[in-house]
């Protein structure tokens, strides 16, 4: 059996063992490679330019479009390329912190096992008793005990960041895929690392009566003032507060993104203290199939209480299947580069036609806020969430799609009188509809 010293050195050797520099330099890469993004878009533009003078008609409108679209999407490239480059540099940091604590917490258990090894040379060459001896020994081996627990912290908290950041990146296209590196985590790895993190969580609450007196009265606005906390609950969940339209709404990293939607999930509301009213709700949901790729959407809307009773809102999902793919438990994935939308949604009284708060795409990732999921959630729990109405727009990535939504939610509208949903179409440029919702 490995003593508590070898243990000490095998876990700081293992954060050792992390290069900063490699990090370093896939940051450097993100960055140049961003740069010559950047470098053919301008030429494409260029090109644009010079060939709008004298191209007219539908063929040469249409080219000009498509070499806007390839602009476009270059800027889109380059702003995955800087936030991925953002998210190698905190791992970075991260790791650098965790290399110099664990070093210090080595040479902590060297000094103790050094002092342990003279109690017992001591004793060996007749000098003190062998009483002294076992409990000094126990007592060093006690505080060693107590740096492998910091060094096993550290770890955890280096791990922490690694897989929020690394869940970030993940979820970004192109060439910033093949630097992400490894598969996804799983689902039981990642509920791993949250379980383990509950320690830590009660440390905080611990510190801070205040924090106590809020966990038990379920106050997440103010266990969120604590920064420490808010951070951990946006890494993991994903929940972050909104200050100008006083709402909570959620990131495009959470976990929730990587589980993707189960029709289960639905049916767990009243165990996580929610109310809502919810389209799919019958086994009727809003789904359609690309005719071109097989691809398999769903568009899924709610609206009601959370937080048993405490709070309000709405959200707007949108998920997707592979052509071809089922699954009896209802599961989606979460939408992805040019599958996301666009939605901005408002949360108002139907009775009255007061305004509570709009999402405009908070939450999304870089600029363009496009998302899986607009979720926004007001804390007050004297609202009655019988009469919210929800209307969005929702913009998509071209204008079959957004037919084809269209001809999807009029169908189910049709179908569910009582659900007062009333579905338009508005822009072409972006394609775009819009919908009221007033069950």
């Amino acid at each position: 059996m490995s003593s508590v010293f070898e243990k000490i050195r095998d876990v700081a050797g293992q954060v050792e063992k992390g290069s900063t520099a490699d990090l370093d330099s896939r940051a450097q890469a993100c960055r140049t490679a961003k740069e010559a993004v950047l470098d053919a878009k301008a030429l494409v533009e260029a090109v644009r330019v010079q060939l709008a003078e004298a191209w007219h008609g539908g063929a040469g409108e249409s080219a000009l479009a498509s070499l806007s679209d390839f602009a476009k999407n270059r800027d889109d490239q380059a702003q995955d390329l800087e936030d991925s480059a953002k998210s190698f540099e905190v791992v970075r940091d991260a790791l650098a912190k965790a290399q110099r604590e664990a070093g210090s917490r080595r040479a902590d258990g060297e000094a103790l096992e050094k002092k342990l090894n003279g109690v017992w040379d001591d004793l060996s060459r007749g000098k003190g008793n062998l009483v002294f001896a076992w409990a000094e020994d126990k007592a060093v081996k006690a505080r060693a005990l107590v740096v492998l627990a910091d060094l096993e912290r550290i770890v955890l908290g280096y791990d922490a960041v690694l897989l929020a950041e690394g869940l970030k990146l993940r979820n970004k296209t192109g060439r910033v895929w093949e630097l992400a590196g490894s598969e996804k985590r799983n689902p039981a790895e990642i509920a791993a690392i949250m379980l383990r993190e509950i320690p830590g969580f009660a440390e905080l609450v611990a510190k801070d009566p205040r924090l106590k007196a809020a966990l038990l009265s379920g106050d997440w606005e103010l266990l969120l003032r604590n920064r420490e906390i808010a951070q951990k609950i946006y890494d993991y969940l994903g929940f972050k507060y909104v200050a100008d339209g006083d709402y909570y709404t959620t990131g495009e990293h959470s976990m929730q993104s990587f589980l993707g939607w189960h029709d289960l999930y639905d049916k767990l509301g009243p165990v996580i203290g929610t109310h809502l009213d919810e389209t799919g709700a019958d086994g009727d949901n809003m789904e359609f199939t690309d005719p071109k790729t097989g691809k398999q959407y769903r568009l899924e809307l709610w609206k009601g209480s959370y937080g048993f009773g405490g709070a309000y809102g709405g959200e707007v999902g949108f998920y997707t299947r592979e052509p071809g793919s089922s699954d009896p438990s209802g599961y989606f994935e979460t939408a992805r580069g040019d599958d996301q939308i666009k939605v901005t949604q408002t949360i108002y009284n139907k009775t009255t036609g007061e305004t509570y708060f709009t999402n405009d795409g908070q939450g999304a990732d870089g600029t363009d806020k496009k998302h899986f999921w607009n979720l926004a959630i007001r804390t007050d729990s004297h609202v009655d969430p019988s009469q919210l109405g929800q209307r969005a727009t929702i913009e998509v990535r071209d204008t079959g799609m957004r037919d084809q939504l269209y001809h999807e939610m009029t169908r189910w509208a049709a179908a569910h009188p009582d659900q007062h949903l009333t579905v338009t179409k508005t822009t072409d440029t972006p394609p775009a509809l819009s919908y009221t919702w007033e069950k």
